[in-house]
Parts: structure tokens; C-alpha cells; sequence
């Protein structure tokens, strides 16, 4: 694999959902995994779940990080938005139903 090739993967991979929170988080990390436990929200809606996760955090900066992060990953394509009055309300596109179609076998 050449360098390009490499820095196209690097830049584009699938995200990753951290399986629990922890304060130790990258701020990307911890705005994916407030996303997806919410399901959906606009980057208000996330930046407040994400204060009730930080404790202590300072609310100015949370709410940064967390425009700043969905902004970011939408842009490159890595997270779904739609727009709901006026904002972007964000989505992991998570398939949430189970298939219940059969297949030919």
C-alpha cells in the first residue's frame, strides 16, 4: 500500500462508538458515543447530553467541541444530518430494526 493510499484510509474510516464513557475520551470519541446514545440530535441537543456526561466540564467548551466535531464529521461524510426548523439534526444512520425479510437459500 503507498502513502496515499494509506493517508485515504487514515482520513476516511468508519467510525468508531466507543462501548461505554469515560472521562479519559478523546473529545471526538466523546461526542460520537453521546450521538450515538442518543440516537439523534442537533449539535445543541448533543452538547447538553454530553454536559450532563462531563461533569464539571465548562459548558462554553463542550459546546465547541461538540459543533466544532459534528461539523467536521458531517462534512467529510462520516455522520448523517437532516434538517429539522431550521438545524441540523445528526445520526449515526444505525440500522435500529431487525431484517425481517427471508432470504432464497
Amino acid at each position: 500500500m503507498n502513502a496515499d493510499d494509506a493517508a485515504f484510509i487514515e482520513e476516511f474510516k468508519p467510525l468508531h462508538v466507543p462501548h461505554e464513557y469515560e472521562p479519559s475520551l478523546s473529545w471526538q470519541d466523546k461526542v460520537i458515543f453521546t450521538l450515538a446514545d442518543m440516537n439523534n440530535g442537533t449539535a445543541e441537543e448533543v452538547a447538553a447530553h454530553l454536559q450532563t456526561l462531563e461533569a464539571g466540564a465548562d459548558a462554553a467548551e463542550v459546546k465547541k467541541q461538540t459543533d466544532d466535531i459534528l461539523t467536521h464529521l458531517y462534512d467529510k461524510g462520516l455522520i448523517k444530518a437532516v434538517e429539522d426548523e431550521g438545524r441540523l439534526r445528526y445520526n449515526l444512520s444505525k440500522i435500529q430494526d431487525p431484517h425481517t425479510g427471508k432470504t432464497d437459500v
